[in-house]
């Protein structure tokens, strides 16, 4: 658990830093696709925080992984029916981060 939270918040915190520096050369839609990023990574870091109370906490973690990304997938096909590609991407950058997530805890076991 501990080698996946550094995991989480270090992806996070390198969200964040790429967020300023965008913000910084005037690239705000860019800068907030990252925010929106760091944002999953915060949310799994709060899920893993909760997990470790639990009885079987990496049980409840992936239960969490898989249940949390369903909404983000069912607003990505709403968004691509619509045309929105603003929203289509936001929601693809959200399913990004968890694959990103769940590879990292393929890397582990």
């Amino acid at each position: 658990m501990e080698s996946l939270h550094a995991f989480l918040t270090e992806q996070a915190a390198a969200c964040k830093d790429r967020a300023a520096a965008l913000s910084i050369d005037d690239r705000r839609d860019e800068a907030v696709f990252e925010k929106i990023t760091a944002n999953v990574y915060d949310i799994f870091t709060a899920v893993l925080n909760t997990a470790a109370h639990q009885p079987e906490p990496m049980d409840f973690f992936r239960r969490q992984l898989n249940a949390i990304p369903a909404n983000w997938e069912a607003a990505l096909k709403q968004a691509r029916i619509h045309g929105d590609d603003t929203k289509a991407h936001t929601e693809h950058l959200k399913l990004e981060a968890v694959r990103a997530i769940r590879a990292h805890l393929e890397g582990e076991a």
